[in-house]
C-alpha cells in the first residue's frame, strides 16, 4: 500500500518531537571530527507547505509547530527552530521541513546522507529537494531493504531514523526484524524509530501494536535504549486519533535524555489538549 502521504500530518505534534530530538542527535553526532552516515529509511517529500490542500484539509500544524511558533522557548529548542526559519526566510511560517532537510541542513563536509522513500509522487518531490546535493543520494526503493544493504557504513557511525506510516499491521514486526538485523549489521550505530501512540476505536486491529513493538526493541541486543513518549491527551479521551507517539532510540546520544527533560515540560504545556497531556523518558543501559 502506497497511500500515505505525510503532507496531511506536516508539522503535527508527532513531527515537532521526533523533529526537535533528530536535530538534537544531528548536532551531537556532528561534534565529533569522524563523519557520519544519515540514513532515513521513509523520507516522505522532506519539505511541505503548510498551504497546500493536504495541510489545509487536516489543519494537524495549527496544534503542532504553529501553537509553539510565537511562544517563549527554551534554549534546547534553538537549533530546530532556526533551521524552520532559516528554510522560511524569517518568522513567516510557510514551510515545514522534514526529517531529511532537518538533518541535511546538520551535515558537516564528509557525512553523508541516504534516503529512501517508495512512493513515486513523494519520490519525485524529495528527489527535487536534494538531487543537485552530491552529500545526499536519494533512492525510490524500499527502506527496510534498503538499510540492510548499506550496514555497516564506511565511516562506521550512523544515525539510522525509522518512520514507516504504519498503514498495515505487519509495518510493526517488520521494524522489529529490521533493526535486529541491523544491529548484527552494524552494533554501534544510533537507531531511531518512531512510532504512534494510537486511540482509534475503529482500528482495534492496531490497539496496542506500538506498545508491544516497542517491549521488543529494548531486546533486541542494543547496548542502551532511550524510551521517549508525548502524548497531547488521554488514552481514552478520544474515540477517534493519535493522541501522542514515540520515539525508541537505540544507543542515545549521551546528553539527549538531559536535553529532553528541559524542554518537554514547554511541549506539554503548549501542545497538550488536556489535563492529561504528559511525557515520559525511560533509558536504560543493557
Amino acid at each position: 500500500m502506497l497511500s500515505y502521504r505525510h503532507g496531511f500530518h506536516a508539522g503535527n505534534h508527532a513531527d515537532v518531537l521526533k523533529h526537535w530530538a533528530c536535530v538534537l542527535m544531528a548536532e551531537y553526532m556532528g561534534k565529533k571530527e569522524k563523519p557520519y552516515w544519515y540514513v532515513d529509511t521513509h523520507s516522505g517529500a522532506g519539505v511541505y507547505s503548510l498551504s497546500s490542500d493536504q495541510s489545509k484539509k487536516t489543519a494537524e500544524f495549527e496544534k503542532g509547530i504553529q501553537a509553539i511558533w510565537q511562544e517563549a522557548m527554551p534554549e534546547v529548542f534553538s537549533s530546530y527552530t532556526g533551521l524552520i526559519q532559516k528554510l522560511n526566510h524569517g518568522d513567516n511560517l510557510k514551510l515545514y521541513p522534514g526529517s531529511p532537510w532537518f538533518v541535511g541542513e546538520c551535515l558537516n563536509k564528509g557525512d553523508r546522507a541516504r534516503l529512501f522513500e517508495l512512493h513515486p509522487q513523494d519520490f519525485k518531490i524529495l528527489n527535487k529537494n536534494f538531487g543537485g546535493n552530491r552529500s545526499i543520494k536519494t533512492e525510490q526503493v524500499d527502506g527496510f531493504s534498503a538499510l540492510i544493504s548499506l550496514l555497516p557504513p564506511p565511516t562506521k557511525r550512523a544515525l539510522v531514523v525509522i518512520d514507516p506510516p504504519y498503514e498495515q499491521t505487519k509495518e510493526y514486526d517488520l521494524v522489529v526484524n529490521n533493526v535486529k538485523q541491523s544491529l548484527k549489521r552494524f552494533a554501534t550505530g544510533v537507531y531511531v524509530v518512531w512510532y504512534p501512540l494510537l486511540n482509534r476505536s475503529t482500528l482495534k486491529n492496531k490497539q496496542g501494536l506500538s506498545e508491544k513493538m516497542v517491549t521488543k526493541l529494548k531486546g533486541v541486543g542494543a547496548k542502551s535504549y532511550l524510551d521517549v513518549r508525548f502524548w497531547v491527551s488521554g488514552k481514552d479521551e478520544e474515540e477517534v486519533g493519535m493522541y501522542g507517539s514515540g520515539l525508541m532510540i537505540l544507543n542515545p546520544p549521551w546528553n539527549l535524555e538531559k536535553q529532553l527533560n528541559e524542554g518537554l515540560p514547554f511541549l506539554v504545556k503548549t501542545l497538550g489538549q488536556s489535563k492529561q497531556a504528559g511525557f515520559s523518558l525511560e533509558f536504560k543501559e543493557i
